[in-house]
């Protein structure tokens, strides 16, 4: 529900600042005052329905929308792996988005901006879910994000994820199957394989490890997306008949039985974004690894999974990352 809403008048510009501390200089709450002034650096500000930024400006006649502040626990701490010029790398924890939502007032690029002193929040070249984490690759320029958008489209971009999914795997391969939209319950739209607009989707992946046995087997999964289509690693998945512990939208666990009987709760997605690569604006091939969160490693560990098997996911480089004639064939 939105909190305000209001047609700026004259005198209340020139920016989304202004009129943002225009309209809380009226209230009489300090505290009121102070979550208005501040919604558009929080990304809970619109103008004329678009998320707005302090310094957009602002004309008689906009219409401005702040939606109220989510109340909550403070966000998790974020950490920037890695930066070369304005490209950098931050490790996103689960519980946190990567952009703003409208009732968010923290997420992984605001964070960002005010741990690296950022005019600006950065772009975000990908996204990861609240209740996934790991590497995001960010642009705190206009030229870096030129230099990702050109990478992201000649393939140069590469990601590796690792993901305990619920049931037993063998192998290695590539899943292919195409993925479009369906509608959920609530009127939502899910991505699912086939659907509507379904288009070609190729993730690698390889069995790292099995746990358990019958119905408490769990599979650790090395996965690398080769295109990036929406929630494609968990589409996939699930489509091959195990679904990622705690994606509860494709029949993922909520919760599991560990080794000694102990009921163990889910309140995330068992999918970490592990690294990233990409050649930098010289041309030098870049990388940033994301430590596995103590949460996975736990509760592979309470599924009687082999500790070591970590090490194997860490083993080898990213594919996608190397130039196409590089590139090893079919496995």
């Amino acid at each position: 529900m939105v909190a305000a809403r209001w047609r700026v008048g004259p005198g209340d510009g020139p920016t989304v600042a202004d009129a943002l501390a225009r309209a809380g200089a009226s209230l009489r709450d300090p505290a009121a005052a102070a979550a208005l002034s501040g919604a558009a650096a929080e990304g809970r500000a619109f103008l004329n329905a678009r998320r707005a930024r302090p310094a957009d400006v602002v004309s008689p006649g906009d219409e401005l929308a702040v939606w109220p502040a989510r109340r909550g626990a403070p966000p998790p701490q974020v950490e920037v792996l890695a930066r070369w010029g304005e490209i950098l790398v931050a490790s996103k924890p689960a519980a946190l988005p990567t952009a703003p939502e409208r009732r968010g007032t923290r997420s992984l690029v605001t964070e960002l901006a005010e741990l690296l002193g950022l005019p600006a929040p950065p772009h975000a070249a990908s996204r990861l879910d609240v209740g996934v984490s790991g590497a995001v690759l960010c642009a705190t320029g206009p030229r870096g994000q030129r230099h990702l958008a050109a990478m992201r489209e000649a393939g140069r971009v590469a990601r590796v994820y690792v993901g305990i999914a619920g049931g037993r795997l063998e192998g290695a391969g590539t899943w292919d199957a195409p993925i479009g939209a369906a509608r959920a319950r609530g009127g939502r739209s899910l991505p699912v394989v086939g659907g509507v607009g379904a288009k070609e989707a190729a993730t690698r992946y390889r069995v790292i490890a099995v746990a358990g046995g019958g119905a408490r087997a769990a599979t650790l999964l090395r996965l690398e997306p080769v295109t990036g289509r929406m929630h494609q690693l968990r589409v996939h998945a699930a489509h091959a008949g195990a679904p990622l512990l705690g994606d509860r939208d494709r029949g993922g666990a909520r919760a599991v039985t560990a080794a000694s009987g102990r009921v163990v709760p889910l309140d995330r997605v068992a999918l970490h974004a592990l690294s990233v690569a990409v050649p930098d604006e010289r041309g030098e091939q870049r990388a940033a690894l994301s430590p596995v969160p103590d949460e996975l490693r736990a509760l592979w560990e309470s599924l009687d999974g082999d500790g070591s098997a970590w090490e194997e996911v860490l083993s080898t480089a990213p594919e996608a990352a190397l130039p196409p004639e590089a590139r090893p064939g079919p496995r």
